[in-house]
This record gives C-alpha cells, sequence and structure tokens, in this order.
C-alpha cells in the first residue's frame, strides 16, 4: 500500500492503480517491435512511463530472454538473489553466474529505445522481430518466435498450473 502523498498513475486497462516510483509503476502488456541494425529496440511508451531513472538493467533471463528492470528494482531482485544462503555453494554460484554476472546498464535513448549488448541477443537468439512484454515487475525481450513457442507450451501446461494453484478463485478478494 502506498503511503499518503505517493504519486498514482493508471496502469492497465482494467484501471489498476499502482504507486510510481520503481517497477511498481510499469504498466502490463506485450508488443512486437523490430531490433534495428545497430542492435537496438524500442521500449514501448506504456513501459517507459513507469521508468523514472530513464535507464534500464539489462541480464539474462529464463527461458532465453532478456530481463529488463530499473536501478532500484534491480537492486531488490539482486539482494534476494545474493541471500540464497539455503542453498549449496554451487547452486549459489550458479545463479550468480546466470543473473549477476551478465548484467548491463543501458540508459534510454531520446526515441524511447535502449541497446542490447551482443552477449543479451546471442544468449536470447534474437533476431529483427522482437516481443517485449511486462507484468508489471520487469520487462522481457524475447525473439518473436521463441516467444510464440513459449506462449504455446505455457497454454499446454496451464490448467496442471492452476490446478497446483489450489482451489482458490482468481477473482476472490
Amino acid at each position: 500500500m502506498g503511503k499518503r502523498g505517493d504519486k498514482w498513475a493508471i496502469v492497465d486497462r482494467h484501471s489498476q492503480k499502482r504507486p510510481r516510483g520503481d517497477m511498481a509503476g510499469l504498466n502490463s502488456g506485450e508488443y512486437t517491435v523490430i531490433l534495428d541494425d545497430k542492435g537496438r529496440v524500442n521500449i514501448p511508451a506504456k513501459f517507459r512511463e513507469g521508468i523514472p531513472e530513464n535507464a534500464l538493467v539489462l541480464t539474462k533471463g529464463i527461458e532465453r530472454c532478456v530481463w529488463a528492470h530499473t536501478r532500484s528494482q534491480w537492486e531488490k531482485v539482486s539482494a534476494k538473489l545474493r541471500r540464497s544462503a539455503s542453498m549449496s555453494i554451487k547452486k549459489i554460484d550458479m545463479v550468480h553466474h546466470r543473473f549477476l554476472f551478465s548484467t548491463y546498464e543501458v540508459e534510454i535513448d531520446k526515441a524511447g529505445r535502449v541497446a542490447l549488448p551482443q552477449k543479451l541477443r546471442d544468449f536470447a537468439g534474437l533476431s529483427r522481430d522482437l516481443t517485449v512484454a511486462s507484468d508489471g515487475n520487469r520487462i522481457e525481450i524475447w525473439d518473436s518466435g521463441r516467444y510464440e513457442a513459449y506462449e504455446s507450451l505455457i497454454e499446454d501446461q496451464l490448467v496442471d498450473v492452476l490446478e497446483e494453484m489450489g482451489p482458490t478463485s482468481l477473482y476472490e478478494g
């Protein structure tokens, strides 16, 4: 919950409100964009509204996409990754190598684009056609073909996943 004096903004077509600041103000949705010849991708204006410092921290994501966080959100995420005390040293090292060693801070230019480092483009197999999606917590940058395949995989497994969540309704308070 926000404190008195917080700035509030409508974040999606369902008129949900979230406090502005870090990625808490990021809108959800998905967009098809083009990777230009210089390796830059346009961050949709709807997402840029929730990015206060005009910069993103990029890293390797799960399922071969690129994750993008604001600086403040990345500080929270990376702190959680560093507090993995219940895992073995080898597993902690694997997590750190995957997410913490491959971070890049990039500025959003005046045209709303960020330059994607070649290592991240190669990791995610990014071609010219990209999908930029967000759940309101982070932005994901996908090769559009890979994103469509992942969406199909989700669709095939979604009923089982929802059953694991138990008998709670998604629409009850």
